[in-house]
């Protein structure tokens, strides 16, 4: 059974390390531990390997809980359970595989607390590496060898397994598990980034390294990142990570002495669309019948955080400026909507905002 979760508590202890993360340049332990004091690393994991299996509208409101409180946290939580989605399908095939197999990583996770991350962009978004920033060749005991990077993997030094992929020479693409002490699995040292730093996100090598066909997780074919066999993707979850970080503004933006601005009608407007984009997402968790897509969704998400978080910025003033501040915080960490994993489609009709060009009329959202 889903142990009970304070989620105003969780939302509080998160916040009240968040800025300390931000400022210190090594692994957040006081942020991770929260998370997996309060079962956050095995909410995910159906109860068949000793997680709590929870449903993705509870998903929903626990993302956004976090992400109000740090979005550091929240980001490190949703690489861990994008990793998780694509091996849970797999281990729910054949729950009692042996070693190396997807149910043996879950229940190690569940049981020791292994850290297992992902390192998929440079399938779906990343152009830092190009198209084939992995390769895979078959082997001929049915698994494969890679060669390349996986660009963008955040917790990758506190990693004991990533969810990666590569690509064959015929275009086809293979999903597989890497232990992380794999002979040729080497983890770079992070970038500096504008924000997010303690996400500890680095690029890792893949030197000759060999998987097995028990790791081999869904593939070879064309985009394997859209199959229902990789687990599909969690866009959703994004998105909800938007609103909690806009959520955390907004109730910032509540407590300021309203005789500074008239704050009251644009603390309403960004309220009023907050529940309105919750509501558009949990639609689609539901399979509500809705001509509002996932896109649309995170479009709609991506521009309130930026607002949201630069309105609070405003309010603050000079003060918000301050490293010690979270609004300045805030502000940085709501450009990371708009460059992880953002399809193009979303990005496109960003930068149409930006510019000031009006919407097609069909948008649903315009």
């Amino acid at each position: 059974m889903a142990r009970i979760v304070d989620l105003h508590y969780l939302t509080h202890q998160l916040s009240e390390a968040d800025g300390l993360a931000d400022r210190i340049d090594a692994w957040p332990e006081e942020l991770w531990n929260v998370m997996r004091d309060h079962g956050a690393l095995t909410w995910l994991i159906p109860q068949v390997f000793g997680g709590d299996g929870l449903d993705r509208v509870t998903l929903m409101d626990r993302y956004i809980a976090i992400a109000e409180g740090s979005l550091t946290a929240a980001f490190m939580l949703s690489q861990h359970d994008a990793a998780l989605r694509r091996i849970i399908p797999i281990a729910l095939v054949d729950p009692a595989d042996g070693e190396g197999s997807a149910a043996w990583w879950l229940r190690r996770i569940v049981a020791e607390g292994l850290g297992i991350t992902i390192g998929i962009s440079h399938l779906t978004t990343s152009i830092r590496r190009g198209d084939r920033a992995m390769s895979a060749t078959p082997l001929s005991n049915g698994g494969f060898r890679l060669e390349g990077s996986m660009p963008w993997v955040t917790g990758a030094e506190r990693a004991d397994c990533f969810v990666t992929g590569g690509t064959l020479e015929d275009g086809r693409q293979v999903l597989c598990l890497v232990p992380a002490n794999r002979k040729g699995v080497i983890v770079e040292r992070p970038d500096p980034l504008a924000a997010l730093n303690a996400s500890r996100t680095s690029e890792v090598r893949c030197d000759g390294v060999e998987v097995g066909p028990k790791e081999v997780l869904a593939g070879p074919m064309m985009n394997v990142i859209t199959s229902r066999q990789a687990g599909g993707t969690g866009g959703l979850e994004t998105s909800a990570l938007a609103l909690g970080q806009a959520k955390a503004a907004i109730e910032a933006l509540k407590s300021e002495d309203p005789a500074r601005f008239a704050l009251e009608e644009p603390v309403e407007s960004l309220a009023k669309e907050w529940d309105h984009i919750k509501r558009s997402l949990l639609d689609i968790v539901n399979d509500i019948d809705s001509p509002i897509t996932p896109e649309h969704v995170r479009r709609r998400a991506n521009a309130l955080v930026t607002r949201a978080t630069q309105a609070c910025l405003i309010a603050r003033r000079g003060s918000g400026f301050l490293l010690s501040d979270p609004a300045q915080r805030w502000a940085r960490q709501a450009l990371f909507f708009h460059v992880w994993s953002c399809p193009r489609p979303v990005a496109t009709a960003s930068l149409r905002d930006l510019a000031g060009v009006a919407d097609e009329p069909s948008c649903p959202l315009a």
